[in-house]
């Protein structure tokens, strides 16, 4: 599931950049209902946090739950950069994505770039049924994927962005990760491990631990060393769970480094 990206760019306009590649994997054809019938039973991320950028290499295992046949499934990535370009909101946005590769099964495929419109439902924006009109578009990063019956089917995504940026409250740099798209996937997520490594200087005592810093709070997250911290959640479900639609990195600007 994803938040509306209309609301959430009018309140962040005029003071905060955006920044691209903050969105998990969402199935945007060949799904009947509010869910997939595939379903993400792993997603491991690896990010490395500077300054001024950050890399991910993001791994979703995903899981058939027919019976007896393969499903079939187009699996998208918002492009978040490419639905402002020449619009009103396109100033607020940190980005594009850079050296962006996807990879299935350990080999490497070329995505598309993809509209499709989109509907509400419970609250939430998703990808509109085939053929069904919805009440705006979203750009995408697809792939077409089958999943066998009884095979796990790994996604891989590799990516560097820029960090978005926020004076709105207090100054700051940051990256953050929505999970919601994972509502719309078959369940519950089985498990989310993101691995947090931070480089240019910065220690888990730098970071901007604040109400409009870094989410969820700090008791939630293992500190494995001054540049290592570690998110787990285990059968969550998104599409419900309102404090389980992703998590914020964030580093106050104006310091001694800056």
């Amino acid at each position: 599931m994803l938040l509306c990206l209309l609301l959430a760019v009018s309140a962040h306009a005029n003071d905060t950049a955006v920044h691209d590649g903050n969105e998990g994997p969402a199935p945007i054809g060949g799904k009947s209902g509010p869910e997939s019938v595939i379903r993400m039973v792993r997603e491991r991320l690896e990010i490395v946090i500077r300054r001024d950028s950050t890399e991910v290499i993001a791994t979703f295992v995903f899981r058939n739950t027919k019976q007896s046949e393969v499903a079939k499934q187009t699996v998208g990535f918002p492009d978040r950069t490419a639905m402002m370009e020449g619009g009103e909101f396109a100033q607020d946005f940190s980005g594009p994505i850079e050296d962006l590769k996807t990879f299935v099964n350990g080999k490497e495929r070329q995505s598309r770039k993809l509209r499709r419109w989109m509907i509400e439902r419970d609250g939430f924006d998703e990808p509109a049924e085939p053929g069904a009109k919805g009440s705006f578009e979203r750009i995408w990063h697809a792939i077409d994927v089958e999943f066998p019956v009884g095979m796990d089917v790994v996604i891989e995504r590799r990516y560097r962005v820029p960090n978005g940026s926020s004076v709105a409250f207090t100054p700051q740099r940051f990256f953050e990760y929505s999970t919601a798209t994972g509502g719309v996937w078959k369940g519950t997520i089985g498990e989310m491990v993101a691995e947090v490594t931070l480089q240019d200087g910065l220690t888990e005592n730098a970071l901007l631990w604040s109400a409009d810093g870094v989410s969820p709070p700090r008791k939630e997250w293992e500190i494995l060393s001054p540049t290592h911290l570690r998110l787990v959640w285990k059968e969550f479900e998104p599409r419900t769970e309102a404090n389980r639609r992703g998590f914020r990195i964030a580093i106050p600007l104006g310091g001694p480094t800056e």
